[in-house]
């Protein structure tokens, strides 16, 4: 009988010795389904990445449907002149700088205007609306082209090119009261008003 060599070192593992047992399971741990793949989660997400961008094209889309109906009341626009003479409106944000008309009113049909110094202004033809604009200044505005309703436009009063200054009155009609003024302009309203168009550089 042979007795088998004596090994002094405590550290080394035996050469038949077992494999270590499997580690437990972590609560709550689930494994990715084999389908879950790369390829998958990428066109997923792409997916989702198309149906926001659809949904934000949607929303846009609406928006423009509703500012493609005619102007209402309290819109704001500038006029340009096409083919053949023809007027064509722009609509804007009433505070921009080329907002020169406000629609004061909007009637459905070829209806005439409030009594005043509107710009009437039909859309197309037979029952289309009318809208009556009224210009959309402020007291101490400069303005240039003033006889032309598509060239009007809002400069600095310092400006070589500045024809008139305005001034407004509350009330309708008060031409009497617009003193040295070149041009009157009265509307209905609300509000009710007149606004005097004085020479630029008088009386600043």
């Amino acid at each position: 009988m042979t007795t088998p060599p004596f090994d002094d070192n405590p550290f080394r593992s035996p050469d038949h010795a077992p494999p270590p047992p499997p580690m437990p399971p972590v609560a709550g741990y689930r494994p990715i389904p084999h389908w879950f793949t790369v390829k998958v989660r990428i066109t997923l997400i792409a997916c989702v990445v198309a149906a926001l961008g659809l949904g934000a094209l949607g929303a846009l889309g609406i928006a423009a449907a509703e500012r493609s109906g005619p102007p209402s009341d309290g819109d704001c626009l500038y006029l340009t002149r096409e083919g053949a003479g023809k007027l064509a409106y722009h609509r804007v944000g009433c505070t921009a700088n080329n907002a020169m008309y406000k629609v004061e009113n909007n009637y459905r049909g070829a209806i005439s205007c409030a009594s005043g110094d509107y710009v009437r202004f039909r859309l197309g033809s037979g029952s289309g609306d009318t809208l009556c604009l009224a210009l959309n200044v402020k007291a101490g505005d400069c303005l240039r082209d003033v006889d032309d309703e598509s060239a009007i436009g809002r400069v600095s009063c310092a400006d070589p090119a500045a024809q008139e200054r305005v001034e407004i009155l509350s009330g309708f009609g008060r031409d009497d009261k617009c003193e040295g003024a070149d041009k009157v302009l009265s509307y209905a309203g609300p509000p009710s008003r007149t606004v005097c168009l004085i020479k630029a550089g008088e009386n600043i």
